[in-house]
């Protein structure tokens, strides 16, 4: 699966919009890298956040 088949969903992309500009791109990478490795293929505001706790050990 390529990030190119993942679907954001309108709620998730307003979260990314929270992040500040400097690092919503690196933000964006490590969240679609998240999704894909857990096998996902629509990007939700939950996903982030279970993908969020993964990346800061909190699980």
């Amino acid at each position: 699966m390529s990030d190119k088949e993942l679907i954001w969903e309108d709620e998730a992309l307003e979260t990314l919009k929270k992040i500040p500009f400097f690092a919503r791109k690196i933000a964006r990478k490590k969240i679609e890298q998240g999704a894909i490795e857990l096998g996902e293929t629509r990007i939700t505001p939950d996903l982030m956040e279970k993908i969020r706790n993964q990346v800061m050990g909190n699980k």
